[in-house]
């Protein structure tokens, strides 16, 4: 008769394979009955004791079961339907000749950190019970392999797993098991802090709000302050993402919500390009740093043309350069138009003065200066040198012709002084190969896109009340 505590410690039985069967031995374990009597255990005969584990030379082959006798699921199948886990061994062993050292030959390969002892019916630990659980759900399937190659795969009804590939979920497992208790530990302290601390001295304690936003970051915050910046910068990223991982059901279940959506990001957009602009505008940047800034926004230069356009290149060569490197002609921008004509546009400064300082013989006079004419010279050599050139620029630009190329320059802001500015838009005007823009006509470009486009608005949410 055994006590409650002994029947966790069962005996052991080792016996060797018949002879005409391949060379093993079966391990039995120990069993128990209770007749309804405290403390009182007996064990079942010999012969229906549990086979738990048949060990080859080259394998170890297992039947977990629950060894708790006090439980109903006594000696049931530990996995459910993975009635069998086989352990492959690296190297053929010599087989043990008694229980002891066969249950110590199995303590050395199904180690602790994923195997159950024998004493507790062997099979995976507890944290790695979801791995069974997963594969039950493969039809047929009722045993699995542990093995020590790389590859995971079905092998008739066995799942063929490698021993690192479970180490690496059980190290999974944990990480994920550590950062819940952490939570819940974290969580608790708060809970004291609001349901006692803040009532018992609450000058001391005030009561704190959880804010949670996506993965696994928390914080806590005063209930009477706003969010902090790095958490609101959060929230809105994550928006974000949950807008564009949904997008295609909002387009089916709100439609117009998100066409609203999407024009109010273009006028945001907008806005924040045009705010860009207007602090460059205020600062003294190089000719190179215009360039980069209309690269990443080709869009404002796309509004100096009535039809749509393409931009080809940036920096291109009209003319190529001689052995020294001289002669080189290069432009700043070359696009091409709807209906294949091309277009060149050269980005001087704002701060590059259009007119002359002083008035040409009276005071109402003023002539080009040199770096306005200079550039409008420029824009129209690299014309006639893409023209004369174009034989061997056919191949990069096929579809397009060199009769119509369009020539633009974005130069200064635009004067004002009345007898300038009328000087200016005298020149400029009779510049009919060239079309002259300054920065803060380009400006005002956007600013009034922007202003239709806050019309839109408007009168769209308009219309959208009388419906309502």
């Amino acid at each position: 008769m055994y006590d409650a505590e002994s029947v966790f410690n069962p005996s052991f039985r080792l016996v060797p394979s018949l002879p005409n069967e391949e060379l093993s031995r079966d391990l039995y374990m120990e069993t128990f009955f209770n007749l309804e009597e405290p403390d009182a255990w007996y064990p079942y005969p010999e012969n229906r004791w549990h086979r738990l584990a048949r060990i080859f030379p080259d394998r170890i082959v297992t039947y977990p079961v629950f060894t708790n006798p006090h439980a109903q699921r006594y000696l049931t199948c530990r996995h459910g339907r993975i009635k069998t886990i086989v352990y492959e061994m690296k190297y053929v062993q010599g087989l043990p000749e008694s229980s002891d050292a066969a249950l110590t030959l199995i303590d050395m390969y199904l180690t602790s950190r994923l195997w159950n002892s024998s004493n507790f019916g062997l099979g995976l630990i507890k944290d790695l019970e979801p791995i069974c659980a997963g594969l039950m759900r493969v039809p047929d399937l009722n045993t699995l392999v542990v093995t020590h190659d790389d590859q995971i795969k079905i092998d008739r009804n066995c799942a063929r797993i490698p021993e690192r590939q479970l180490d690496d979920l059980r190290r999974t497992f944990d990480k994920a098991n550590r950062r819940l208790k952490e939570r819940i530990r974290v969580a608790k302290q708060w809970h004291v802090r609001n349901a006692l601390l803040a009532k018992l001295a609450p000058s001391q304690f005030p009561a704190l709000v959880q804010v949670t936003s996506t993965g696994e970051m928390v914080e806590y915050r005063m209930a009477s302050t706003k969010p902090s910046p790095a958490m609101e910068k959060q929230q809105r990223q994550a928006s974000v993402r949950t807008v564009r991982q949904n997008a295609r059901q909002i387009a089916k279940d709100a439609p117009h919500e998100l066409l609203n959506l999407h024009a109010e990001i273009e006028r945001v957009t907008l806005a924040n390009m045009i705010e860009l602009f207007e602090k460059k505008l205020q600062q003294q940047l190089t000719e190179a740093h215009w360039q980069r800034f209309f690269e990443d926004n080709t869009f404002i230069l796309s509004l100096l043309f009535a039809r749509p356009v393409k931009l080809l290149h940036t920096q291109f060569h009209a003319q190529m350069s001689g052995i020294d490197g001289s002669g080189a002609q290069i432009g700043d921008f070359l696009f091409r138009e709807l209906g294949q004509p091309l277009a060149i546009v050269e980005i001087k400064k704002p701060s590059s003065p259009l007119m002359q300082s002083s008035a040409y013989r009276n005071d109402k006079v003023f002539g080009p200066h040199a770096e306005l004419s200079g550039a409008v010279t420029q824009v129209l050599y690299q014309q006639t040198a893409l023209r004369s050139n174009w034989l061997f620029h056919q191949s990069s630009l096929q579809g397009s012709q060199p009769d119509t190329i369009k020539c633009i320059v974005i130069c200064g802001t635009t004067p004002t002084e009345p007898e300038p500015r009328r000087c200016f838009d005298i020149f400029r005007h009779a510049c009919k190969d060239v079309e002259v823009v300054t920065f803060d006509e380009l400006l005002d470009k956007l600013r009034l896109l922007l202003q239709h486009l806050s019309h839109d608005k408007t009168h769209n949410e308009g219309d959208t009340g009388k419906q309502s």
